[in-house]
């Protein structure tokens, strides 16, 4: 078992049917003040191409007890897949954060790829601001040849006013 999650923790899975599945997780407390975790979440899979998940869950293993929810969709049809996603933090008396991301992703042949994506952490502290990213890549495949390369921004990184990220990234691999 995972040392963080303890060997008290119980998780059931439960696959409702083809296209439904449920999951929950109860981590009950280590003999502080503290109070037991849980979690819930179900995932659609239903229809072809399509995939949508969301889950909440209570973490009360730390002081400042948090609350999370989570929402995400994947939908991909032919050439191009889509896929969005949110998450919400509620801290007890920390900082409440929302994040929110999409990305879009073009097979423009079966040796090209194009993608884009862009996310969004709104900090509820007002001496943060908000970060935002986005990326771009590409990759190539021939053989046993594969080729990407990408570019990130950041601004503002982990809600620090003007402290700004970009890289450019390539990477070349081969299989033999």
């Amino acid at each position: 078992t995972n040392a963080a999650i303890g060997d008290n923790s119980f998780i059931y899975d439960y696959t409702v049917s083809d296209g439904i599945a449920l999951k929950a997780a109860y981590k009950p407390s280590k003999g502080t003040a503290l109070q037991s975790s849980t979690e819930i979440g179900i995932a659609y899979t239903g229809m072809e191409g399509l995939t949508v998940k969301a889950a909440m869950g209570e973490n009360n293993d730390a002081a400042d007890q948090i609350d999370l929810t989570v929402f995400s969709a994947n939908y991909a049809m032919g050439p191009i897949t889509l896929g969005i996603q949110s998450n919400e933090s509620d801290a007890g008396t920390g900082t409440d954060e929302d994040f929110s991301a999409y990305g879009v992703s073009y097979a423009v042949s079966d040796d090209v790829s194009v993608s884009y994506g862009v996310s969004t952490i709104d900090y509820s502290a007002a001496a943060k601001e908000d970060q935002d990213s986005s990326a771009i890549s590409i990759s190539f495949t021939a053989g046993g040849v594969a080729m990407s390369a990408s570019h990130q921004t950041t601004d503002n990184v982990q809600g620090t006013t003007a402290s700004d990220n970009s890289s450019y990234e390539v990477n070349f691999s081969f299989a033999f």
